[in-house]
């Protein structure tokens, strides 16, 4: 038995509607698939009449959302604001950005911290070079999963049917004359992506823009971000960024830390 099938043991009986709806929400962000109506009442305990009656009220709140099948369910848009909302405690973000900060010092490119959020990447931090060429994107943008670094890290997390229900199967947006167009072009390269650790964006979102990126993990050794570094072609290779790596690995040690310290409790 799991920690929350143990939490919720005897719920429906005993928990208050609070306390239900809290372990849904617990339940739904931490599966890496969809959940059906069965899932959610096996997994906690619950009568199927009232996990039904729970899942719908939270999809109407938009907390929960159905996915494309209409038959699971899955984090909605207000829950995962407020997962991103956490990302900017102050103490969490103060360590992140040091962490970033000595990054760009090292390596002399402008670095970001990024999470995904549906089928797209957002910019969460974002810590500026001080070469006089580089690109202006701010925090808080939103860029496209198929042609980007931290993108296409997300994605080969994921199975090729999940990708598929993301992206679809094609035509995507096309950014540049490097651009993948296709599923078929773009599972390739996300199985080596997968396998190395790492990904590269060679101009396929951005002219003269190369970016390299690599996982942020969790404390199950799950990706839940992605610190990217990127500079002009003019001054930054695939050749160069990859000497990036080491720094890279450190930085999102260093983050993963960050996230995963408890504070020490007062006497």
């Amino acid at each position: 038995m799991t920690n929350l099938q143990a939490a919720a043991a005897d719920i429906d009986a005993k928990a208050s509607m609070a306390e239900k709806v809290l372990l849904i929400l617990e339940m739904v962000s931490h599966s890496e698939i969809p959940l059906t109506l069965e899932n959610v009442s096996t997994g906690l305990g619950l009568a199927k009449p009232t996990a039904f009656r729970l899942l719908n009220t939270l999809n109407t709140l938009g907390f929960i959302e159905r996915d494309f099948s209409g038959r699971r369910f899955q984090p909605g848009v207000r829950l995962r604001s407020i997962g991103t909302s956490m990302l900017f405690s102050d103490p969490i973000r103060a360590e992140r950005i040091a962490a970033m900060k000595l990054l760009v010092d090292q390596i002399g490119e402008t670095c970001n911290f990024n999470i995904l959020d549906g089928n797209e990447v957002v910019y969460i931090d974002r810590i500026e070079t001080n070469a006089p060429i580089r690109l202006h994107i701010s925090a808080g943008m939103r860029v496209p999963l198929h042609c980007t670094a931290s993108g296409k890290l997300f994605l080969s997390q994921m199975s090729p049917a999940q990708i598929e229900r993301t992206l679809g199967t094609g035509p995507f947006e096309k950014f540049t004359s490097k651009t993948l167009l296709n599923l078929n072009e773009l599972l390739p390269s996300l199985m080596k992506i997968k396998n190395q650790g790492y990904a590269i964006d060679q101009c396929e979102y951005l002219d003269g823009s190369i970016c390299i990126a690599i996982p942020v993990l969790d404390s199950k050794n799950k990706m839940f971000a992605a610190i990217a570094a990127h500079g002009p072609s003019s001054r930054v290779s695939v050749k160069t960024v990859k000497t990036f790596i080491p720094h890279l690995e450190q930085a999102a040690l260093s983050i993963r830390k960050s996230m995963s310290d408890t504070p020490s409790q007062p006497d």
